[in-house]
């Protein structure tokens, strides 16, 4: 499988780039749904998972990408059946009829409800490896901060054709499809068939299309998630938050489900679906790492209708970020009215060794015949997450202080690409990390490197170039410790963060390599 095909996530014949013009100019087309035209979604029950004797799929208590030791922050982790009836949504926003589903919400709250915040963070786990992509990316935070948070389910038992894997794309590699054992219902049965046996959601292929092709998404997606915050907020005596006083939820949702919270905003379901005294289900909305119609239908960068009461954030990494530059799709200005931010962030990868979910590999540059290319030869891992981190925060406090998110300028674009400074290489413009703004290397993306894995790739300074950039090592470290201090007054990054975060360059690469003896 190409990594073209994994970052733009199938992208699908039937994509209407058309759409991809000014669109954020739909926002002025807001729909404002009355009182009295809301309707409140229906109510699903949660019933706590009986225990298999293993921990649960995505749990943080097992050692791995998702680990944290919450024991020692305070907090526990159960696991429920959550059931009821949702509306099958076309991808075109039509609710066709109502149809049961049951599937499984992950829930991680303080032990002592005194250490809540009041806000629940929910997250649907990726389509590969069950991944809580958004926890790997603020667990930290969430848990410093005394944050609830609840990853929940949105899959199908597999279909005699994916559409999560167009036909032909993968043959065309010549590599096998290494997906496909980590995705759907099935995946989840073989992991813990007594657990997982009982989920299941309604799909049909036949009625349900996206951009002229099989929808992959859960048709009841919205409905599901619409409930989850229905029964999270309503604070029941018996429900999943039951001791803690729940006051707001926030979606933050990250690689390709985040369209489905698109689908959602754009639809108007923000303001179709209130809770009883008609305030919002949802309080914020925060997507990333998902470049949205790129598995079918509009391409769209602005909710159609979207809402006037709370902010809806993007976060794109390098690779996006590229992918709509390629593409010639123009990114809406930042408004505080609506409530609209997009960052793009440098030196940020589509994808780290540190996202992977439950049973989740992939190529290397050595894999796929390119381990030699200077350029592929080295991943970039750098800590992102302490960026989103902060990000994060800065939407809490737009939501409970109404003090505007930072508005970060976009990267400088050159025809279908992006302009890099002569002299780092790196992109200008965007949100600009201490890594990037005291470099020590240059971070590309895929699309520049042709190295043919999902992996973005960075190529280190030598000596020669680190010493005609700082002088020395000492120099280097001065001006990186005062990038921190710049990205802490700029919103990117914690205070509490700032001593975590390590140079990137160490003392020996301001020197010669030195030959080893054979």
């Amino acid at each position: 499988m190409t990594s073209t095909v994994v970052r733009c996530l199938w992208r699908k014949k039937g994509a209407n780039r058309s759409a991809a013009l000014p669109i954020y100019l739909a926002a002025s087309l807001m729909a404002a749904v009355s009182p009295a035209q809301a309707e409140v979604p229906s109510m699903p029950s949660a019933l706590p998972v009986p225990s298999t004797g293993q921990p649960p799929l995505s749990s943080a208590t097992r050692r791995g990408t998702e680990y944290s030791d919450l024991e020692k922050a305070g907090y526990i982790e159960e696991e429920y059946y959550l059931s009821g009836t949702a509306p099958a949504i076309t991808a075109a926003g039509e609710a066709l009829f109502q149809a049961p589903y049951i599937t499984r919400i992950l829930v991680r709250k303080p032990k002592d409800p005194a250490k809540f915040n009041g806000t629940v963070v929910i997250e649907p786990f990726s389509w590969f490896g069950e991944r809580g992509a958004g926890w790997i990316l603020t667990r930290a935070y969430l848990l410093r901060k005394g944050y609830a948070y609840v990853g929940y389910t949105l899959n199908i038992n597999k279909p005699a054709e994916d559409p999560k894997f167009p036909p032909g794309e993968y043959e065309a590699t010549g590599r096998p499809n290494r997906y496909t054992g980590i995705v759907n219902f099935e995946f989840m049965r073989r992991f813990d068939y007594a657990r997982y046996a009982p989920l299941g959601s309604y799909y049909d292929p036949a009625r349900f299309k996206r951009g002229g092709a099989p929808d992959p998404f859960v048709p009841q997606s919205q409905g599901i998630g619409a409930g989850l915050a229905l029964l999270l907020k309503s604070n029941l005596a018996d429900g999943p938050m039951s001791g803690l006083r729940v006051q707001r939820v926030y979606v933050d949702s990250w690689a390709v489900t985040a369209q489905v919270w698109m689908d959602y905003l754009d639809q108007g379901r923000h303001q179709q679906w209130r809770m009883p005294d008609g305030r919002p289900l949802i309080d914020a909305y925060m997507t990333g790492r998902m470049a949205f119609g790129e598995v079918g239908g509009d391409v769209i960068r602005v909710p159609r209708k979207m809402p006037s009461d709370v902010p809806f954030v993007t976060v794109y990494s390098q690779s996006e970020l590229m992918h709509d530059a390629i593409e010639g799709i123009i990114l809406p200005p930042d408004t505080d009215q609506p409530m609209l931010r997009y960052y793009e962030v440098t030196g940020m990868p589509h994808l780290r060794l540190a996202d992977h979910g439950t049973q989740h590999t992939e190529d290397v540059a050595a894999d796929v015949g390119k381990g030699d290319v200077p350029r592929c030869q080295m991943l970039y891992d750098e800590p992102a997450e302490m960026v989103v981190s902060a990000l994060l925060d800065d939407m809490d406090k737009w939501v409970r202080e109404g003090k505007p998110m930072p508005r970060a300028p976009r990267v400088v674009r050159k025809g279908k690409g992006v302009l890099r400074d002569a002299t780092t290489q790196n992109m200008i413009g965007g949100v600009r990390p201490p890594w990037i703004a005291i470099p020590s290397a240059t971070y590309w993306t895929e699309q520049e490197s042709h190295c043919d894995i999902i992996y973005d790739t960075k190529v280190p300074y030598d000596h020669a170039k680190l010493r005609r950039l700082y002088g020395s090592y000492n120099t280097y470290l001065r001006k990186y410790e005062g990038a921190k201090e710049a990205a802490v007054k700029q919103g990117y990054l914690l205070p509490e963060d700032r001593d975590e975060l390590k140079a990137v360059a160490q003392p020996g690469d301001f020197e010669p390599a030195t030959r080893q003896p054979e």
